[in-house]
Order: structure tokens, then sequence, then C-alpha cells
């Protein structure tokens, strides 16, 4: 029988469990060890890290989703074991020089790729170390997963604790719609989780609210926030950026961004840094165009809580609609059956639901089968609730190995629905549902035997992001929005006059938006390279890339978790470089004929197929041809390439 081994959500004794489990792999780290071959040394790791995987993937998940005080605590004493475990397997000498035997063996090429990473793997996380150095070290990843996992908590508990209630009269500017979400017995009760602080920005007419809103959510877990100030993360982060700093002295590196970009495709640094400055040169004029646009249509001196606000309406009047029009055209069953037929025709998969109870009546079951079978299973959550931490991600559960098929956990904050409407969704959440299948289908959708190379394992962190980016151009496709549009009363797919306006606006404010990404980026690769307060670091970036003042409120980066909770530190860019990558092999594939040529399909046997079994920019280069160009980027963005500049 092939099995999808269903996760268990109701676990007990968790500590427990990782403490008896951690005894079992140290053993069976110390036979690899003395292990000769490839089925001597790698297998019986794989297997293990497939059990241990189980558990710490669905507490990780469920902690994340399903937030409870009890649950967390105990949480949070499995971290450092499970940190000092892996810990122990990279600094292992003995197991070190295995696998470095393994090079001269007779391996394939998947395995041959998979040593070499191992290799540097075990390098860059000081098996080289020795005495004073290789403890300090350990203290400081063990350290390390426990500040993660506070940064994200302090986040979290911030986002729930501000809430408001205010009468109809004060939300002028919503819709029915807007309006049944946040209805309440008391009133109408705004948040700041996401969809509903968004709607507040996006559309509310009183001045005074939004702003309240702003301060609230710029300032979360910080110590000039509104909120409680037990959650600020500003110490949390200062000790999170020593550490790494400490870290990678110690493995021989001048800072830590050297420590990341040293697992990346790209070559150093000083390569980011160009790359992100030149997106800043070639988008900076069309920003400050789109800037003036905003001013001149406001016609008042333009703070941080009016920018969504004024660009929804100057969209409105320049593109002949609202984002407000197109929802009743996406409600949630029609673009999940929409999202589907495209990854069937795209992959020649099909996915179904399946009735099995799971952690919350939210979360759909869906199974992934082509024509020889079942391919994996996604545990879909779609919902913003409060306990659930805020963003999209994909995680996954267990890789493919033998009968057992991968699964995924894709998890979402997206619309939910009222009592007499299905959740309808805005274009960007649909956008943020492909992007998160694009994931999942990466780790589902791999042929690699070898888990440690399967799917999104072993692929490089400025290239896992392709195929979710890849996916987002999809969107736009009119045989697509066919697909994913049906009025939720009348039954009608998207008016072409509307799907026209859609495209028309796709890279409406486009220039600003890749100015605040790299401003992001760069902050992120130089607060690692230099030992600065972060925020002085910014106000340096900023200079450079920010149009409008901030306010000295913000504390925006005390709730980043890309980079003080998620795998991303030194790493952002890897957004804007794979990014590159999608707008290159998305027009290449639209040039060879689209959804069904070869060029798609060559996507999926040359890059999600392969996974991280071997090189990630040879495979590209395999699909592609050549090499991509910034240029693809820029004409995405709909960016003029200013030559001269």
């Amino acid at each position: 029988m092939i099995n999808t081994h269903t996760p268990n959500f109701e676990p007990k004794d968790i500590v427990a469990t990782i403490q008896v489990l951690i005894k079992k792999g140290l053993k069976i780290v110390d036979t690899a060890a003395k292990g000769k071959t490839w089925a001597e040394v790698v297998e019986p790791l794989d297997e293990f890290e497939f059990e241990l995987g189980h558990h710490i993937n669905v507490n990780s998940h469920l902690n994340a989703v399903m937030f409870g005080e009890a649950f967390n605590t105990e949480y949070e004493k499995t971290l450092p074991l499970i940190t000092n475990f892996y810990t122990e397997i990279s600094s292992n000498k003995a197991l070190y020089r295995a696998y470095k035997n393994l090079e001269s063996g007779d391996l394939d090429a998947q395995q041959q790729h998979i040593v070499k990473e191992a290799i540097e793997g075990f390098e860059l996380s000081g098996v080289g170390l020795s005495g004073e150095q290789s403890v300090c070290f350990k203290a400081i990843k063990e350290r390390l997963s426990v500040l993660s996992n506070q940064f994200s908590k302090n986040s979290l508990l911030a986002t729930n604790e501000w809430k408001k209630v205010v009468s109809e009269a004060n939300l002028k500017g919503y819709n029915e719609d807007q309006l049944a979400k946040i209805k309440t017995d008391e009133g109408y009760e705004i948040s700041l989780q996401a969809p509903i602080y968004i709607d507040v920005m996006t559309y509310a007419d009183n001045r005074e609210l939004r702003e309240e809103a702003y301060k609230a959510y710029v300032s979360r877990a910080s110590n000039v926030g509104i909120t409680d100030k037990k959650f600020d993360n500003k110490v949390v982060m200062d000790e999170i950026l020593a550490l790494r700093l400490e870290m990678a002295k110690i493995l021989g590196f001048d800072n830590y961004a050297q420590r990341s970009i040293a697992s990346k495709m790209v070559e150093s640094e000083t390569q980011v840094i160009d790359f992100l400055q030149d997106l800043v040169r070639h988008s900076k004029p069309q920003a400050k165009q789109e800037l003036a646009e905003l001013k001149a249509f406001a016609g008042i001196e333009l703070m941080p809580w009016d920018l969504n606000y004024y660009t929804e309406k100057l969209k409105t009047q320049k593109f002949g609609f609202k984002k407000s029009d197109l929802t009743p055209y996406f409600p949630e069953n029609q673009v999940l059956d929409g999202l589907f037929a495209t990854i069937e025709n795209l992959y020649q998969v099909s996915i179904a639901a399946v009735d099995e109870a799971c952690y919350h009546p939210d979360v759909r079951v869906l199974d992934v089968n082509n024509g020889s079978g079942l391919v994996g299973r996604i545990y879909l959550d779609v919902y913003a609730r409060e306990g659930k931490r805020g963003g999209a991600w994909m995680a996954d559960y267990q890789p493919l190995m033998g009968d057992n098929k991968p699964i995924a956990f894709v998890v979402c904050n997206l619309n939910s629905p009222s009592a007499d409407k299905p959740a309808l969704f805005e274009f960007d959440e649909i956008i943020t549902l492909f992007h998160e299948f694009g994931h999942a289908l990466h780790h589902l959708l791999t042929t690699v035997k070898y888990p440690s190379a399967a799917g999104i394992s072993g692929v490089p962190w400025d290239g896992v992001e392709l195929p979710s980016q890849y996916m987002e151009f999809f969107c736009y496709e009119r045989t697509v929005v066919e697909l994913l549009s049906k009025h939720w009363q009348t039954g009608e797919s998207l008016p072409d006059n509307l799907y026209d306006k859609l495209v028309a606006s796709k890279n409406f404010q486009s220039a600003l938006a890749m100015l605040r990404q790299c401003e992001f980026s760069l902050w992120d690769v130089k607060t690692h390279l230099e030992s600065k307060d972060t925020y002085a670091v910014l106000e340096e970036v900023r200079k450079d890339t920010a149009l409008i003042s901030s306010i000295s409120e913000n504390r925006f980066l005390n709730t980043f978790g890309h980079i003080f909770s998620g795998g991303y530190a030194a790493g952002y860019f890897s957004y804007k470089w794979a990014e590159v990558l999608a707008a290159d092999a998305y027009y290449f594939v639209k040039s060879q004929g689209g959804i069904g040529s070869d060029a798609a399909n060559a996507f999926l046997i040359e890059i999600l197929q392969v996974g991280g079994s071997l090189d990630f920019m040879c495979q590209y280069n395999k699909f592609r041809g050549k090499k991509p160009s910034t240029k693809a980027l820029l004409k995405s963005n709909g960016i003029y390439i200013h030559k001269n500049r």
C-alpha cells in the first residue's frame, strides 16, 4: 500500500518523544560514521531523518497555526534538544570523514552532488572546530533556536493584542462585504490580522482611524508601540545579530553575510549589493514619477497611512475599476478549482479533496495524483485567524522516500467566509495561493529517490523561490483567469473589460514596489555585514531607496520574521534573484507555446523533478539554453531599462 503517513495532529509528550528519538539518532550516526558505502553512510541517516522529521515538522507547524501557551512551553523545550542534535551531527568529524571517503566511491551524478553539498554543509557548520570554539559554536546555535521562536511568539502575541470596536459611521468607504468580515455583536471590530488591517488602510475614509491602525501595526512588538512592551523584540533581534556575527567569525568569515552567501548560488556579498543597486538605479526614476502622480492626485501631504488609500483611489480612476469590483468573481471554491486545473494543465497531475479529520475545521486535505497514482498530499490552511502566525508559507512534513509520498503544509492568511457569503478573494490573495502552491509542487513533484535532495531539499536558498514566482505569472493569463473566476451570485466569468483593466493595472506603481523590496534586501545584507544597530543601517539604506519619510514610531523590523525567525537572514535578496530566473523562465515558456508546451514540460523535468540533487544553475541553463538576464525582471515589472544611468 502506498503510504502518505497521516500526521499526528494531537502529539503528546513531545519532549520525551524527541529525547528518545535523539538517543536513537546518535547511535545511528555513530554507526554511519564507520560506514564505507552510500548504503552504510547516507541511507541510515536518511531513514532516521524521515522518522525524526515527522515529529519536528508537525510540532513546528502546530505551534505556528494553532498557537497555545501550554503547547508552546513544551515546544520550546524541544528546540535546544533538536538544535544540539543537528549540531552534534554537523560537527561529527568521523561522519565528515566518512562522507569525504565517499567522494572517491562508485556514485551516480546525483549521489556525487549530494555528497559534495553535505561536505560543504559540514564545513559551514563547524566540523573543523575543536575545544572551546566547538563548545561556543554549539551554544550559539542552541541559543539562536530559542531566540528565533521567541521572536515569532512576540510578533504573534503583539499582533493579536490590538483590537478596536468601531461604529459603521467610522467605516465610511467600506462596502457590504468588507463590513461583513468584521461584524460582531458589539459593532465592528478591526484588528491587525492581515486581511482586516489591509482593508482599514485601503478603504477607510476616516484618516484618523487609518493613522491609529497604521501606528499600531508598524510599532508591534516594540518599546514604542501601543501594545504591551513585554513583547518588545529589539533585545531579541540584537542578540540574534550579535550571535550570528560571533558564529560567522568562529568559522573564519568576516561577517554573517559571507557565511550565508557561501551556501548560495551568488558569489559574494558585493555581487548581491551590485545586483540590488542596479535594480534601484533602473527603478528610482520611474518610482519618483509614480509617487509624484499619487501626490498630485491626493492633493495633500502624504503620510504613510495615506498611501494604500489614495493608491486604491488613483488606481480606480486610472483603470476604471476597484479591487472590490473583482472579488465577487473570485469565490474561494472556484479559485481553488481554477488553481488545480491550471496545475493539471501545467504538470499533468490532478488534485482532489480527501475527507479526513485534521487539526482545524478550516483545513482542506488534498491528494495529488498522476497517471501512475498518488504523487503526494497537501494540507491547505487558508484563512487568517487568531493564534495563527501571519504571512503565507509552505512547509514540508515528509519527503519522497520509498513508498512514502511527499506531504506539504500550505498556509495562508486570506479572507474567510461570512455568514451568508463564501470567502471572496482579492487578486493579490490569488497570487499568494499560486506562489505557495509553486513551493508545494516543487516538494511534491520530485522524482529524486534521496530525501536529502528531493524536492526543495538541497536547493540553494537563492533558487528556492523560482518555482513559486514562476507560478505567479500564470495568474494573469486569460485562460487561467477564466478557470479561476465565477461570480458567486450570477456564475459569470470575469468579463473581458474587467480582465483587460486588471492586466493594464498589473504594473501600477511597480517601480515603487521594486524600490521597497530592494530596500528590504539591501538592509538585510548590510545589517549582516556591519556591526551597527540594525535601525541605523536601515536609515542609511533608505537614503537611496525611500521616497517618503518614515514616522518615528515605525519599528517594522521588530516583526520581520523572514530575517529573525525564518531562513532568509542575509538572503532576502533571494526573492529578487529568483524573480529574475522566474521571469526569464516564464517568457521563454510563453515564447515556446506556454502551458502544455515542451518548454513547460522541460521546467517540470529539469527544475521541479530534479530538486536539489544536481547543480541548480546548471539545471536552469539546461532548461533555458542560456543564462538568465535581469532584463526579464524589469520587463515583467514594466520598468524601463536606463542604459546610461
